[in-house]
């Protein structure tokens, strides 16, 4: 696991015998998170991420479809986010 941890450019934290990889986001994702919060009114640059870092984890934990990246998938979280999505992370909209 930490092979893999390593290999993947994350750092591997371990709480209550529970373990979670904290991914980084890369740098491209991280400039088009930052156009898109200079674009929006409502959201800024860290809720974006926490979005991004949400989906992340979505793509890891529940699995995605064939041949979607977890980069796509990430960023597509956070478009249906800035487009009003009711479904996940309404504890970060703000009403």
């Amino acid at each position: 696991m930490a092979a893999v941890a390593d290999l993947l450019g994350c750092a591997r934290l371990r709480v209550a015998r529970l373990q979670v990889i904290i991914m980084a986001i890369p740098k491209n994702a991280e400039k088009s998170l930052r156009d898109k919060a200079k674009k929006s009114s409502k959201y800024s640059l860290t809720t974006l991420k926490k979005v991004y870092e949400r989906g992340q984890g979505a793509y890891l934990q529940s699995g995605s479809r064939p041949g979607v990246s977890m980069a796509a998938w990430a960023m597509g979280r956070v478009n249906s986010f800035l487009r009003g999505s009711k479904k996940h992370d309404t504890d970060l909209q703000k009403k």
